[in-house]
């Protein structure tokens, strides 16, 4: 049985083109020999190892060449505060547009608690609101729950790799059956000058039943290459590229570029 996902888009019950990871493990091998000889010679290794780790999920990201791409441009504004000490309260507002459509295609408006539990680790609860307007009407909306788990994996070089796990549930106003999903993200995070902050990362959806509006099994993949800058105390700016690729059945698999900008602002 075919199911259509949130864009229109048909995937096969199991997925395809599953030998991008064999892509990683020259990459890898590479960056482990280049941090070797780094030590050896007393050299900085940690541009060179940024430099693979971005090769590294740009592969994952083109398991073979999509057939159809679409170009988007992202607008984030986020605002959170510290409620109380390791509490903080998060409102982000997300407008999606696309180069396909033709318009905005998406509107996300979210409510988050995150608590931090242990040194390096994070608890978040939230709740999720997305719109998708077609032609200057609502085509459907849709409450996301999400429960999350992030944590700090090990310090490499002068920069952080972490992790996060995402749950999800998914209730459209289309679709009476109700969408669970896991998304699991791992990210790089290093100072390059200053306060600038390059952030890489890459992160997979995997549907974990069938409704009709997905399909079970891996969706999608994202990488992403984010630059944070600090503009005052309270606010900074990001600027960056994903790279979005959607596992498609009959219809052509597609991979989505987007411009990535955001605002942070604390209080």
């Amino acid at each position: 049985m075919q199911h259509r996902t949130g864009r229109g888009k048909r995937r096969s019950e199991t997925g395809r083109l599953r030998r991008a990871p064999q892509l990683f493990i020259p990459v890898v091998r590479d960056t482990l020999w280049a941090q070797r000889g780094s030590a050896e010679t007393g050299r900085r290794p940690e541009l060179r190892f940024s430099v693979a780790l971005a090769l590294a999920l740009a592969a994952t990201a083109t398991p073979a060449v999509a057939q159809e791409h679409d170009a988007q441009l992202w607008l984030t504004a986020n605002a959170s505060t510290e409620l109380r000490e390791g509490l903080k309260l998060e409102l982000e507002t997300n407008q999606r547009f696309s180069d396909d459509s033709g318009e905005l295609y998406e509107s996300q408006y979210l409510a988050a608690l995150t608590a931090q539990v242990a040194t390096g680790v994070t608890l978040t609860g939230g709740l999720n609101r997305v719109v998708r307007p077609r032609d200057g009407k609502v085509q459907n909306t849709e409450w996301r729950p999400r429960q999350q788990i992030g944590f700090a994996i090990a310090k490499l070089g002068s920069g952080q790799l972490a992790g996060r796990v995402r749950l999800e549930q998914r209730f459209r106003s289309d679709d009476s059956e109700t969408g669970h999903r896991v998304r699991p993200e791992i990210t790089y995070t290093l100072p390059v000058y200053r306060d600038v902050k390059l952030r890489l990362a890459h992160e997979s959806y995997f549907n974990l039943n069938s409704t009709g509006f997905q399909d079970r099994g891996h969706e999608r993949m994202r990488n992403w290459a984010i630059a944070t800058v600090p503009v005052t105390k309270n606010l900074s700016a990001q600027l960056g590229y994903m790279n979005q690729y959607r596992f498609n059945d009959e219809d052509p698999d597609v991979m989505e570029h987007g411009l990535m900008t955001a605002l942070y602002v604390t209080f």
